[in-house]
């Protein structure tokens, strides 16, 4: 059954239309007919639908964005499960996305530096709450009419992420964002959304993704080897300290980046507030400027579409018809015939009229004139007297000084330290974790130590107020995974898990906890669980075969569950290289074991063999791309009109890339 098929969804959610489509699911705009109000619909692809493993994770990952509550993300309300279809209810936000919105507009250096400030916050709400989202880019930022950005596809990122290879064309939209870390397969953490930041930082203010080439692979290979572009190859000026927050932000080496999206939104804020500390918003002056978009705002005629400042028009009588009305007391009495004394007459009186009005108007002349030199004497007058106000008042250029280490310091004795360097000082009270800072001592500062800033310059104390005391929840005949969830939720952590049979009570089951339900404790409090366990242990099956381990888990009530294949070069074919729970576990009757065995695929030798294309002298370099990762096997100055053969080792399967001058020229599977 499709979406569009069914009239109302889990009999509440009345779907409206479809709102988008990406590669791994589609989202609808529906009607919560129970809260009144618009929501957006998620439902992952058919040919997903049907796979376990996947589908366990969406759920898992989708319950974990669930406990995301910040105003730059969207919020997940719901996640639902009807039949075999699975859906994630999330807040429909009226907007366009970030890639769109910086087509269709020109944005500030203000702007940009406000959403990446607002973009940080979220990214640091989701990183302590131990969500990675692995997906940042404008696609995924969804911006609302007040330019307020809101991060989505939280939950699910990280899954799909891990479900498409790096290595195709199907994810060239993300392959521009993403980490060197992700693009040659190492571990994600949080410090690689910051990365995928930096990147959209940089596409912001450019109008350009850092790296760009012909194919996902020229492009990973980009982002692991080439250094960051400089911001002024694209802009004419660049204000001092925005380039090295790009560079920090997209390092290669995680441990070389900002350790955490909280260290750079306060670098952003920094910036911010040395540029533009009233808020006035600069303009960005590009001199690669992409072709703007516009948007359609009617049948606007191209001749009259610039705004246009003029005299207004009026209809024009004859230099004829004009001489000869005669116009008494500002009205016209008729036409005069020439020839005639009252012609005359006419004449002498016109002569006298415009030696009058000549008259007056170089009396009007004589009064400006008097007028200006007395505006301009009170003008003078009044720059002199601000000057010598602002002379006493400022006294002067404002000396720079070293921002102080004030961490860890009583409030206090950090506010006559900085007092005295004549610095502005704002405290913000927040709650610290158990037993790390003590109330009224500085937990952070807004400018880092060692940096200089002029006399008079702000800077923001965060002061702790103590941990913060919460209820503990009762989580008893809870699984362990969900009292996980509901502890962390709340602030506490599970510490000591023990474990202890119970007849008649379901293996995993919580039947004890401490502290217990209904005391208080500071949050971060770790938790112990006491949780039941069966009396059947699972034996060691490591290095077994399938058949010996399901006859071993066999004589115990145990059998194998969810089989995993993969590649480990150490272990023989169909050998057993994990399982899960782990050997020694004690699981209740009939449970299942989930094991994971080796394919058998080793190291196996092959040759890679190009053509060098021309005749010149070229820079070369064959890249290969197999299970262990990517690597460089050539770089070198090679003559174009030979062949270059090269023996490699490698494991499972692999592409080879050739690469000529920075071009890629070829790429084949090996």
């Amino acid at each position: 059954m499709t979406m569009e098929s069914k009239a109302l969804l889990n009999k509440r959610y009345e779907i409206i239309k479809p709102i988008g489509s990406g590669g791994m699911a589609e989202v609808y705009l529906a009607k919560d007919t129970l809260l009144d109000r618009n929501v957006a619909i998620k439902i992952l692809r058919s040919q997903y639908q049907n796979d376990n493993e996947l589908l366990e994770q969406f759920r898992r990952e989708a319950k974990s964005a669930a406990r995301l509550i910040h105003p730059n993300i969207i919020n997940i309300y719901d996640v639902v499960e009807d039949g075999s279809e699975q859906y994630i209810v999330m807040e429909y936000v009226e907007g366009i996305t970030l890639r769109q919105y910086n087509e269709e507009h020109k944005l500030t250096l203000n702007n940009v530096l406000s959403i990446g400030i607002r973009l940080a916050e979220a990214l640091q709400h989701a990183h302590s709450r131990k969500v990675v989202h692995c997906d940042i880019k404008p696609l995924n930022i969804l911006i609302d009419k007040n330019l307020n950005p809101k991060i989505a596809d939280f939950g699910i990122a990280k899954m799909i992420s891990n479900q498409t290879m790096v290595y195709t064309n199907s994810i060239m939209g993300s392959v521009h964002y993403i980490s060197p870390e992700q693009a040659s397969g190492g571990k994600i953490t949080y410090l690689s959304d910051i990365y995928s930041l930096g990147v959209v930082l940089f596409e912001m203010l450019t109008g350009h993704v850092p790296f760009n080439g012909a194919t996902a692979v020229a492009i990973a290979m980009m982002h692991t080897e080439k250094p960051v572009p400089e911001l002024k190859e694209y802009l004419e000026v660049v204000p001092e300290g925005l380039q090295d927050i790009i560079n920090k932000a997209m390092a290669k080496r995680p441990e070389d980046r900002y350790q955490s999206a909280a260290e750079l939104r306060r670098d952003l804020v920094n910036l911010l507030m040395k540029l533009d500390p009233n808020g006035a918003g600069v303009e960005l002056t590009s001199s690669a400027e992409p072709e703007l978009k516009h948007l359609n705002t009617g049948a606007i005629n191209p001749e009259h579409a610039s705004t246009m400042v003029m005299q207004p028009v009026h209809g024009k009588k004859t230099d004829d018809e004009f001489a000869n009305t005669l116009v008494i007391k500002g009205k016209a009495v008729g036409a005069v015939e020439p020839g005639t004394k009252l012609e005359d007459e006419i004449k002498e009186a016109l002569d006298k009229l415009e030696q009058k009005q000549e008259e007056q108007r170089k009396e009007m002349a004589k009064k400006r004139k008097i007028n200006y030199t007395r505006l301009l004497l009170l003008v003078t007058a009044l720059v002199v007297v601000i000057s010598v106000i602002a002379h006493f008042l400022f006294g002067g250029p404002k000396a720079v000084v070293e921002i102080p280490d004030v961490k860890n310091m009583p409030v206090a004795e950090a506010q006559k330290k900085l007092s005295s360097l004549n610095l502005k000082i704002e405290l913000e009270e927040k709650f610290a974790d158990k037993d790390k800072f003590k109330p009224g001592v500085v937990m952070d500062q807004s400018i880092k130590p060692g940096e200089k800033r002029k006399e008079g310059s702000l800077i923001i104390l965060g002061v702790s107020k103590g941990a913060e005391i919460k209820g503990v929840p009762d989580v008893k005949g809870m699984t362990v995974f969900k009292a996980t969830a509901t502890l962390e939720d709340i602030g506490f952590k599970v510490g000591k898990i023990e474990r202890k049979y119970e007849k008649n009570v379901r293996v995993g089951t919580v039947l004890e906890q401490e502290p217990k339900a209904t005391e208080k404790a500071p949050k971060g409090t770790e938790i112990t669980l006491i949780v039941c366990e069966g009396d059947k242990e699972i034996p060691n099956i490591i290095g077994k075969s399938k058949t010996e381990a399901a006859s071993m888990l066999s004589k115990i009530g145990l059998t194998i569950g969810n089989v995993r294949v993969m590649n480990d070069p150490s272990v023989k074919k169909d050998a057993i290289i994990s399982c899960n729970p782990d050997v020694g576990t004690k699981l209740g009757e009939g449970d299942k074991v989930d094991i994971t065995v080796s394919d058998g695929g080793g190291v196996s030798s092959v040759y890679v063999d190009f053509a060098i294309p021309g005749t010149k002298m070229c820079k070369v370099v064959i890249t290969v791309v197999d299970n262990s990762g990517s690597r460089v096997i050539l770089s070198d100055m090679k003559k174009g009109g030979i062949r270059v053969r090269q023996k490699v080792d490698v494991q499972g399967k692999a592409k080879a890339t050739l690469t000529v001058d920075g071009r890629v020229v070829e790429e084949r599977n090996l």
